[in-house]
């Protein structure tokens, strides 16, 4: 039953004014964020992660209004001092409700565990007001996202969306790309996805894409190339990287349109690519 995806059952312990959890060799305080002090520690971890803008930050007057849609901000804390947060509007689309899972940044010194803890404890919060379904984007080219999207959370997406918020965004983190972006789905009622924040999953190997053939195929499953780190790439490369951005973008747009949807990740951090796999028709 979706209805026994709790924080505890989810491995956070309540305290008084939240939860606790141990992630990796930590433990980490939870709560939600209510306090003008905790969105301040939200913005700093946007300029910090993205290296947003004064123009593209999330700012105080817009976090503090999520509450009132069913959604919530979240704050993952060492002491006192932020270390990630996650953020998710309540709303309506096609008649359904539906949490927008807007924004994660997670402090990189604490990476390892903690983006997957955020979005479980999100997860279990949405179903207790009634969310069966959650979304959001993420940019293709970031395969460590790509890893816990549709590896550790089992989310899916069929939708490719072309230059979101600009090619100035986060100039920071992006380079001047476009800023293309996956529209994910998280289906929480689904065994799939709730087997993943269970921990009854076992992420593909590294070397699971090898043997797929590449896009376009006739296979039921195929597999699209990322590079491994895209960070790297555009700090050596910046053209490269740029003509990465177009491939990928031509070959996911494609694919969708000829039925397929992603469904996994594969790939080796020592390796130069990793891999999207697409499977047909589910």
């Amino acid at each position: 039953m979706i209805d026994d995806l709790t924080p505890a059952a989810l491995g956070f312990r309540e305290t008084t004014n939240g939860w606790q959890k141990q992630v990796g060799m930590r433990t980490i305080d939870f709560r939600v964020v209510r306090t003008r002090e905790d969105f301040a520690q939200c913005e700093r971890l946007q300029r910090d992660v993205f290296g947003v803008s004064e123009t593209d930050l999330a700012s105080f007057s817009i976090m503090v209004v999520i509450p009132k849609t069913g959604g919530e901000v979240i704050g993952a804390f060492d002491g006192e001092r932020m270390v990630g947060y996650i953020q998710g509007y309540g709303g309506y689309v096609g008649g359904k409700p539906l949490l927008l899972s807007d924004l994660m940044a997670v402090d990189p010194a604490w990476r390892g565990g903690l983006g997957f803890a955020l979005k479980t404890l999100q997860a279990a919060l949405a179903v207790q007001v009634g969310f069966r379904e959650a979304a959001w984007t993420v940019d293709p080219l970031r395969a460590a996202n790509a890893r816990l999207n549709f590896e550790r959370l089992g989310a899916t997406s069929r939708v490719y969306e072309e230059n979101v918020y600009g090619e100035e965004f986060a100039g920071g983190l992006y380079g001047g790309l476009p800023s293309d972006r996956l529209y994910i789905h998280w289906d929480l009622a689904s065994e799939r996805v709730r087997k993943r924040l269970a921990g009854a999953y076992q992420p593909l190997e590294s070397d699971a894409a090898l043997s797929l053939p590449d896009f376009p195929a006739e296979a039921i499953q195929t597999r699209v190339a990322v590079p491994t780190d895209i960070d790297a790439l555009l700090a050596r490369d910046p053209a490269a990287a740029r003509e990465w951005r177009f491939i990928v973008r031509q070959q996911l747009e494609m694919a969708f349109a000829d039925g397929f949807l992603i469904v996994g990740f594969a790939g080796s951090r020592s390796a130069p690519n990793a891999y999207y796999v697409l499977e047909r028709g589910r």
